[in-house]
């Protein structure tokens, strides 16, 4: 399926039944393998100007893909994995590769159209790692966007997020300034923002101590921050707390978060494989708000000594949604309200 060769990457799965072309071109599955746990992909088929995202992923399995697609749209699943040179394959047992996963953890793997030197092969899936991906990915220059009926003007920086992402502050009163990875704080407090998005992105949280220590100024800047994934995960490092590497991380659209001290439960969407250690957040600094019901991993931060309020999911982009009090409460923080 795709295109013939070998690739190369980390092997995780995602749960979700639909929207294959936005899994793959998720920025933060730079350098991974997915492997769909649903046995039947791509029965929509792809309309180019419209699913023309580059391809993030080293590479796709499915169960089966269909040929014959519902909508009559124009490309097919092994047609679009051709057109962006992405290696795929399928006919596989994607649920006995799923269980595998999930009770190994984090995998090595590779896919190839040739065995004729497997043992060189090998030693190349061992030695594979996921480096840089933040500066490899993140956007080159800041772009400019307008928000419906804006009353906020709002600095997102992009460590490797999904465009979609910022949907829910463009839809809700906020222009957008997005900039790279790596701007300044120095620059950034140009733009005079009323608040400020970590957003998320690919790989290890610590690969980058640069941005750890440009995150650290942010909160001193006294402007709300909102943070979202590995942002989420930076600022809690910024913060003086610890990351943990997940035995089988998040992945899918359905994982449960639990609102502390509530009955309250939301179905989120996540992708990573790193986490929040509990135990090394000081509530002298900072709250748990939100924990994942499956391990009781962190989900939700409240930060007590500056405006913050980061969390490990997507939130959706309507905040009449389950997700949407956590953009409203940001909203509150930049009129100016307590961080309560």
């Amino acid at each position: 399926m795709g295109k013939c060769g070998t690739t190369r990457g980390e092997v995780v799965f995602n749960t979700c039944t639909s929207a294959y072309t936005d899994i793959l071109s998720d920025p933060t599955y730079y350098g991974q393998i997915v492997a769909q746990t649903y046995p039947l992909a791509a029965n929509r088929g792809v309309v180019p100007e419209v699913d023309g995202s580059q391809i993030m992923s080293n590479g796709y399995i499915v169960r089966e893909w269909c040929d014959v697609y519902s909508d009559g749209n124009e490309m097919n699943l092994d047609d679009y994995l051709k057109s962006r040179e992405i290696v795929g394959i399928c006919g596989i047992d994607t649920r006995r590769l799923t269980r595998y996963l999930r009770d190994k953890g984090y995998v090595n793997g590779a896919i190839t159209d040739s065995l004729d030197d497997k043992e060189a092969l090998l030693e190349k899936i061992k030695k594979y790692t996921i480096s840089g991906a933040v500066r490899e990915i993140s956007i080159k220059e800041p772009i400019e966007m307008k928000g419906e009926n804006a009353k906020y003007n709002v600095v997102a920086i992009d460590y490797g997020s999904p465009r979609k992402q910022l949907n829910a502050f463009l839809l809700n009163g906020c222009n957008v300034t997005f900039v790279p990875a790596f701007t300044a704080p120095e620059e950034i407090k140009k733009y005079s923002p009323d608040g400020i998005v970590l957003c998320d992105g690919p790989a290890d949280p610590d690969d980058e101590p640069e941005l750890i220590e440009n995150i650290k100024k942010l909160t001193e800047m006294n402007v709300p921050i909102f943070a979202i994934g590995l942002g989420h995960q930076m600022l809690a490092l910024a913060s003086g707390f610890k990351i943990v590497k997940m035995d089988k991380g998040h992945r899918g659209s359905n994982q449960p978060v639990r609102i502390s001290g509530t009955s309250k439960i939301m179905i989120t969407d996540q992708n990573h494989g790193y986490a929040v250690d509990m135990s090394s957040v000081d509530s002298t600094v900072a709250d748990v708000i939100m924990t994942n019901i499956n391990d009781d991993t962190v989900e939700g931060i409240r930060y007590n000594k500056f405006k913050g309020l980061s969390v490990q999911f997507t939130p959706k982009g309507d905040v009449d949604s389950s997700t949407g009090f956590i953009i409203r409460d940001f909203f509150k923080m930049m009129d100016g309200e307590n961080n309560e």
